[in-house]
Order: C-alpha cells, then structure tokens, then sequence
C-alpha cells in the first residue's frame, strides 16, 4: 500500500508538471465517461432493472391473437376471453382485466379536470401486491353490478387536487357528473402497469361486455404466474383453452390463439433495440476516447524513456516500472472518472428533458448504486487500458541504448509508431461505423418527414370535449355538439372548425368488422374490418384532406336522412380493387344497418407516419354521435392563441365539462416520431463526438511524428527535399492510416448496421450512397487533420534541424 500511494503521489506530480497533457487526457476521457454512465443509466431504468412490484418477472400480459385469421396481434381481447382465461387456466394466481377511463373530476371551487384513470378487476392491486396507504383496496362486492360506485385515488391526485386531506376516506366527489365513495388513496410513486399515468381506479365489472362479448376486443388482461409454473406451460395451458373454445364457439374463435409475453418485455419492448443501440454507440465513443489518451500516452513515454532507464539501471524491476505507469494511468482515469459523473448527471438531465412522452420508466431514470459501481469498473479498466500500452512498451527498452540516447526518446519513436499507427486505424475504423449509423438514421428521419399524413398540420388547434352520460343522455349528446360547433367558428382567428372521434396519431384504437352487401358471408374472424371514425362537416376541409372521389359530407345527412359513409383509399383499393366503391352499401348486416360509399377520401396516418395506413370508414357525426369528440380548429396564426377562448366557448355552454389535451396538430406529428428523433439526436450526437474525437486523434499523431521527425526532415530538405515533397510525406503516411481506418470501419459497418433495420425507414442498412458519403466525408476530416501538421512540416528550418540531436 505504501508503495502504490508513492506511485501515485509520483504521478500526480508527474501530470502536474505537464498541465496541457493532463487537462486534454482528463476531458477526453471524462466525456467517454460521461456518456457510457448516462446511457447505461437510462439502460439499466429501462430495461435491466425489475419491474417495481414483488416477483414482477410473474407478472404476465395476455391478448388474443387473430393474425392465422388475417388480422393484427394487438394487446387487446374480448371480455368473454378475459373470463375463459380466469375461469379456466390454473396456471396464474390473478388474473385482471382492465381498461384506459378518462372522468371529468370536479373537486371544490377548482376548474373541471379531465383526469387519466382505469377500470380494473378487483383484485388489480392483489396481483401486485400492493395496498394502499389510506383507507382498503377493492373488494370482490365492488366489482359486481350494482355495487354502490367507488374509488381508489392516486398519491398524487390527493395531494394536488384534495389537499392530502387525510379523512378524504368515505367522501364522494363528482366524476362525470356522477357522486363516487373514496375508499383508498395508493402509495407515493406507485404507477399501474401500462396504463402508468392513471390517477384513479374504479371496478371494471360494472361495465364490462356491455354491449360487446365475444369477439369484440376492448380489455387488456394482465395475469400472475403462480408459483412453480414457468411460462411455457402457461402458454401450452391457454392453447389448449383457445383449441377448446374453438370448438364450443367456431363462429367467433375459429383460429384465434392467445399471447402470453412477459410484462416487463411488453412495456420496454419498443425502446429495447434504440437504447441497446445507443449502449454500443457510447461504447465505441468511450473506446475512441481511450485510444486517443494511449496514444498521448505513448507518445509521452517515449520522451520519458531515459527517465525510465535511469529507474532500471538503479535496481527498478521490470513490474516495478509497469506498476508505476499503471498506477498513473488508473490516476488520469479516475481524474477523468470523477469529472465524468459531473458530466454525466447534467447529461443524464439533458437525456430526460428530451425523452419523448410515453417513454417507459422515464420517472425511475437515475445515476443509481448500479450505474455508479459500473461507472467505477468502467473507469478503473480504461485506466488499465490505456496505462497498459506504455508501459509495457517502456518496459521492454533496451537499457543500454536508452542510456546512450541523448533522451529524446529516439528508441521510443521507433518502437511506438506502430503502436500510434495501430491505435489511429482503430478510432478511425470505430468513428466510421458510428458515422455511417448516424448518417442511416438521419436518412429515415428525414424520409419519414416527408411523408405525407393525409392532412396539413400548420395552424390547427385540437381539443377533447367530453360528455358525462349522467348530465348528457343519449339524445342531448347531438344537440351539444351541434352547438359548440356552430359557436366555434364565429370565435376571432378561426377559419374552420370541424370534429372527428379519434384524432389521427393521437393512438386511439377503433377497429370494426363489417360486410359488403351483395357478397358471400366470410368465415368466421375472417369478416372485412376497418377502422371507424365519425366526423363532423367541415372536418376534412379543416383538416386539409383532399377528397379523391365522389363527395364529402353536407348538412343534409343528418339523423333522418338516408345512412352514408366516406371510406379511404386503402378501403377502396383492398375491398374494391376491380370496382367502383361509389354507390356499394356496407354495414353490419341488419337491415337497417346499411351505409352507402358517397365519397372516397385520402389516406390518413392513423399511427404514426412509418405505419401504414388503415382502411377507414367515416360517419356523418349527425348520424353517430360520439360523447368524445377531438375538436380542430384551423386559425390565421398561432392556434395556442385559441386555447382560452376555446375553454371559454365550452364554458358558455357547460362550465362543468374539461377541455382537455389542447395541444397543435404540428405537436402530435412531431410526438408521432419523438422516439426516432430522439434516438437520432443522442444517435448523431455520440457520431460527432466520435468523429470530433478521432479527428483529434490523428492530428495528435501526426504532429507528435512530425515533432519528433524534425531532424530527418532536417536532412531530407537538406539534401533538397521541397517542401511539397515532405507534404507529401506526412500526408501520404496519416492518409494511409485513415484510409486502412476506413476500410476496416466500412467492412465492419456491413455487418453491424443490420441490427439497426427494425429503426430505419425508407433506407436499407447497407445503403451504399450513405457508406460512400460518410467514408468521403471522414476522409476530408482526416485529410484536414493530416493537412495541419503537414503544413507545419514544410515551415522546418533545415538549419536548426540539424542541430535537433
């Protein structure tokens, strides 16, 4: 111990006399480190810690799978799924059904609050083994129908909204009109799975299947593994139950199977591949960066040769001299690691700022014990790394030579340029992969901009109106939005109003099945489906939706006129591909049930600009009134403008109903592809860093070679060498490196940027133009890097070169 505080106090004094070298190799490194403790934070949240609830690695979601049938793999099942699986399977302790709800709350004097929430099974929190901390959980008498309404709030919602009012337990409060018991207020930080942003819950059963049993898909099912039970057989259980089911029911549950996926998969599985993505990006800067400090290092210990010659020929062993130089680089990484956790928790900051909404987990994303020992692993080996290199070169100096020379490290130069050689072709090689991944992914954003989402976004406010069905009957919901939409477009600024019941890219689901008139009865699950929307006139000339056939809604199709419905050109194309959909009826088979297509409209993206489009039917609002309606408001400037007399217009009319979710149609575009900004942000951001970093390596390669070449430089102009001859030298010998770099970097690239496919739109990861450019563009860098220093060589005084030695 005493010896290594030695080495170490040696070494500190050592970077002390060289401050330039030791503030350069410190930043650099603590960049590397910067990043990889960052990233693997978020990493480690993500996806590699549990779940917060007790065995979550048990906890399991399950959906119905209807693709033998044609049809999607979604989340969702039928209420009759969910009791077949909870009455049938023995393979789980719990099983829940549960569903997004979004009440209007009305607490106190306070304004109207449409809140996030969710209809769950009794025993949801029973599955998660949690309780509340005030008052019970549901029990099996809540969740039957006509149990008397009651509520479990959120931590948060009782603080914000109640004033953590602690005999808030028995109190009603107003929910969509309707008076709700509080019988529990849930833990600070607990988040239900899936539905993470909910801040209250009622029963489910009350609800459930009205008006849709089996067949119809409106519930998620989340189930608890029990004991001794590994999924396998699990999933083996639900496909003998989806056999049997088929059997008692063909006309519903032919071909359809179950999906058993763990929960912690199913929430992180989208951003798995990106973040894993961005893990190895900033491995690769933290790589780049330890080959730079190595090779500052390298080319310091060669002038430090004699110094350890000296040491040797005074009785210093071999690993003496190693420990030494060891010990100061672990020295310089630790330095480095130290302003690296600076770095890094401002940049972990930065990281969550721009993370886009409903990226999992974003809340548990922190520098923990975890990520601080990876972090000092991280550090101590880069130290080792890096200190390695010199100093096994150094140790293996000829001691009689090393004392002969005049200490200019002439030994060390030659046995070190391979070494600088090897160590630039492999950031260059590093730098280049990164770059060509970054210039992919800048390819797929900027294709994915430009498609086209079936309307024009500039200057369109949205908002959601919602009507509770205690104070809105049936018949009184056509009536109020009838209103509201002819009070809106009268509101300063305002050019159109329309209405539609799921906004595009807001990611509502509404899939329907429907038959064609005239056409032979499908098989069971096989019945046409389509996506179903019901708007307002006006809505498509709001929205900029051009109308390829036919024509749009008029004030004449209202409730007593003849049923009509808009489809979309996917619908035509897939359902009437050798006919003209104009004039044909679809419905749902009743008699009364039958729609006549009177128009065709453009394609709308429904889920996001990289999904295709669906094929959609629209309804005349008038004809199929929605209690929830997304209202748009196309204005001559800022539509935010229009947020308070918006408000206002609805309070005119009801002051109990909440105008929620006024956001512009630009922001829910721009939200529809934040994950692939984001990730080609920090993406790009790490390539720069790279590359910025190999860049630097090179020139302080080449400068170091030109510095201790200035004698034979000396000579060769001596001898009449020009100065575009020596240019040439020093740029033929930096460009080879670069160019070896870059092969070896393209190659590799070939092989790696196939992991990236499931990221890239539009672009194959192979695209040859992209490896050409960015080979081409890292060779100007390099060339640049190069260029300087070989500059500097053509200036060399051939006389005092020749008094170097």
């Amino acid at each position: 111990m005493k010896n290594l505080l030695q080495d170490l106090r040696f070494g500190l004094r050592t970077l002390r006399k060289k401050p330039s070298f030791a503030v350069i190799a410190v930043f650099t490194l603590a960049l590397g480190i910067a990043a990889n403790a960052a990233i693997f934070s978020v990493v480690n949240a993500v996806i590699l810690r549990p779940l917060r609830y007790e065995n979550a690695a048990r906890l399991m979601t399950i959906w119905e799978n209807h693709q033998a049938n044609g049809g999607p793999e979604t989340e969702w099942t039928s209420p009759t799924g969910f009791e077949d699986w909870r009455d049938q399977a023995s393979s789980f302790d719990h099983v829940v059904a549960y569903q997004g709800w979004q009440p209007t709350l009305m607490a106190g004097n306070g304004e109207p609050e449409q809140i996030t929430g969710a209809l769950v099974s009794h025993n949801a929190f029973a599955m998660l083994n949690v309780k509340p901390l005030l008052g019970r959980a549901f029990l099996p008498e809540d969740d039957q129908p006509g149990a008397e309404a009651r509520i479990i709030l959120s931590h948060g919602l009782w603080q914000r909204r109640f004033g953590a009012d602690a005999a808030i337990i028995g109190k009603t409060i107003s929910l969509n009109g309707e008076s709700r018991a509080v019988i529990g207020v849930m833990p600070a930080g607990f988040q239900f799975p899936i539905i993470s942003t909910a801040e209250l819950w009622r029963p489910i059963r009350p609800t459930l299947g009205a008006g849709c049993q089996r067949g119809c898909i409106t519930i998620r099912v989340l189930a608890r593994l029990k004991d001794g039970v590994t999924e396998t057989q699990a999933r083996t259980e639900l496909k003998t139950i989806a056999a049997r089911l088929e059997q008692q029911f063909p006309e519903t549950n032919t071909k359809v199977g179950a999906t058993l996926i763990p929960l912690q998969d199913f929430i992180v599985g989208p951003v798995r591949t990106p973040m894993l993505l961005l893990l190895v990006a900033v491995a690769f800067v933290l790589l780049i960066a330890c080959v730079n400090v190595a090779n500052l290092l390298l080319a310091r210990a060669t002038t430090r040769e004699k110094e350890m010659a000296v040491r040797a020929s005074l009785g210093a062993g071999r690993w003496r001299i190693i420990r030494q130089l060891l010990a100061e680089g672990v020295l310089l990484a630790s330095i480095g690691g130290a302003v690296g956790l600076v770095l890094a928790y401002w940049l972990l900051d930065l990281i969550i700022a721009f993370a886009p909404d409903g990226t999992p987990r974003l809340a548990e994303i922190a520098l923990d014990r975890r990520a601080l020992f990876v972090t000092v692993g991280i550090t101590l080996l880069t130290g080792i790394f890096f200190g390695l290199a010199p100093a096994w070169q150094i140790s293996r100096m000829d001691l009689n030579q090393s004392l002969k020379d005049s200490g200019k490290g002439t030994q060390g130069l030659k046995r070190s340029r391979r070494a600088l050689s090897a160590l630039v072709v492999a950031e260059t090689a590093l730098a280049l992969m990164l770059l060509i991944g970054a210039g992919l992914l800048i390819k797929s954003f900027l294709n994915l901009q430009r498609v086209d989402p079936g309307f024009n976004p500039t200057n369109v406010l949205t908002a959601v109106v919602s009507l509770p069905l205690a104070n809105y009957p049936n018949p009184q919901v056509r009536a109020f939005h009838t209103q509201l939409l002819e009070r809106l477009p009268a509101l300063p600024g305002v050019q159109s109003v329309g209405a539609i019941s799921s906004l595009p890219l807001a990611g509502f689901n509404n899939d329907n099945n429907f038959v064609i008139e005239g056409r032979p009865k499908p098989p069971p699950n096989q019945q046409p489906v389509a996506w179903v929307n019901s708007v307002s006139v006006d809505y498509f000339r709001t929205m900029g939706t051009p109308l390829r056939a036919g024509r749009d809604f008029t004030n004449r199709d209202n409730e007593t006129a003849p049923k009509v419905v808009l489809v979309s050109e996917t619908f035509a194309r897939r359902y009437f591909s050798n006919e003209n959909p104009l004039g044909k009826r679809v419905g749902n088979g009743e008699p009364d049930g039958w729609r006549e297509i009177v128009g065709v409209m453009a394609d709308v993206k429904q889920f996001g600009l990289s999904q295709d489009a669906r094929a959609t039917m629209y309804f005349p609002l008038a004809q199929r009134p929605s209690r929830q309606l997304f209202y748009v408001l196309r204005t001559a400037s800022d539509p935010l403008n229009q947020g308070a007399a918006l408000r206002g217009a609805v309070a005119a009319l009801d002051k109990t109903l909440a105008v929620s979710t006024i956001r512009t149609m630009q922001e829910w575009t721009a939200q529809s592809i934040g994950s692939e900004r984001f990730t080609l942000l920090l993406f790009g951001l790490f390539a720069a860093l790279a590359v910025l970093l190999a860049a630097a390596g090179i020139y302080g390669v080449m400068s170091y070679s030109v510095a201790a070449r200035t004698h034979e430089i000396g000579v060769r102009m001596a001898l009449g060498a020009r100065g575009a001859d020596v240019l040439k030298l020093v740029l033929r010998e930096g460009m080879t490196l670069a160019l070896l770099g870059a092969a070896i970097g393209v190659s590799a690239a070939f092989a790696l940027t196939r992991l990236m496919e499931k990221l890239l739109f539009g672009v194959k990861a192979t695209d040859p133009l992209i490896f050409a450019a960015v080979a081409i563009l890292l060779g100007l860098i390099a060339f640049l890097a190069c260029y300087i220093p070989a500059r500097r060589a053509t200036k060399v005084d051939p006389m005092i070169a020749l008094r170097y030695e």
